[in-house]
C-alpha cells in the first residue's frame, strides 16, 4: 500500500480522487466490511491474524454487531471509491485502566489496483487525526515482508520499536511481525 509522502496530520481528504472517500462506517455497510475482510483474510493470510476460514463461519450480524457505535472511541473506517467499499482501517483503544492511553490501528486493507495512488496514506492519515483525539500512543503491526506497507506506516510516522517473533503463524510458516508506534501528543 504505497503513497504519498506525508506527515502525521496529511493527507487532507482533499487530497483525495474526486470519486473517492473515506468515512466512518456504519451498520449498514456491515455487509460490504464483510465482503471486504474476506478478500483482504483470503488475498493475504500472512497480514492478519485472523484466518480466511475464521472470518468466513461469521454471519452478518457478527460484523454488524462489531461495528462501533456513533461517537465511540473505535472506529472502523472505510475508503470508498464511486460508492463502493474498496478498503478499510480499525482503530480501537486498549480497554484496561493502565493501558487506556493507547490504541491501536488495525485490519488495513486497500485493493490492489488502488495502491500507489495515495489512498493508503490518506487512509492510514484518518485513522491517525481520529486516534489523536482518543489516545496518547498509536500503535500498529505489519509482517516484516511486508515492505510496502512498512514504508507507508514509517511515511505517516510510525517508528518501530521492536519485532516479535514469529507473531503468527500461516499454513506452517512463522511470521516475524514489525512493532510500529506514533507518539501522539
Amino acid at each position: 500500500m504505497a503513497g504519498s509522502t506525508l506527515t502525521q496530520d496529511s493527507p487532507a481528504s482533499g487530497d483525495l480522487p474526486p470519486s473517492v472517500e473515506i468515512r466512518k462506517l456504519a451498520p449498514a455497510d456491515a455487509a460490504a466490511w464483510r465482503a471486504l475482510r474476506l478478500e483482504a483474510l483470503q488475498m493475504h493470510p500472512a497480514a492478519f491474524a485472523e484466518s480466511f476460514e475464521e472470518a468466513a463461519q461469521r454471519d452478518l450480524a457478527w460484523f454488524r454487531d462489531r461495528m462501533p457505535t456513533p461517537g465511540a472511541a473505535n472506529a472502523i473506517f472505510g475508503v470508498f471509491d464511486h460508492g463502493q467499499l474498496v478498503g478499510c482501517a480499525g482503530f480501537a483503544v486498549q480497554t484496561l485502566a493502565h493501558l487506556r492511553h493507547k490504541g491501536v490501528m488495525w485490519g488495513v486493507y486497500l485493493r490492489p489496483g488502488l495502491r500507489g495512488r495515495g489512498i493508503g496514506a490518506a487512509l492510514v492519515g484518518r485513522v491517525i487525526r481520529h486516534a489523536r483525539q482518543q489516545v496518547a500512543v498509536l500503535q500498529a503491526a505489519v509482517a516484516v515482508d511486508n515492505i510496502a506497507a512498512a514504508a507507508l506506516y514509517r511515511r505517516a510516522g510510525f517508528k518501530s520499536y521492536g519485532r516479535e517473533p514469529r507473531a503468527l503463524r500461516v499454513d506452517s510458516r512463522d511470521i516475524d511481525e514489525e512493532l510500529l508506534a506514533i507518539d501522539l501528543n
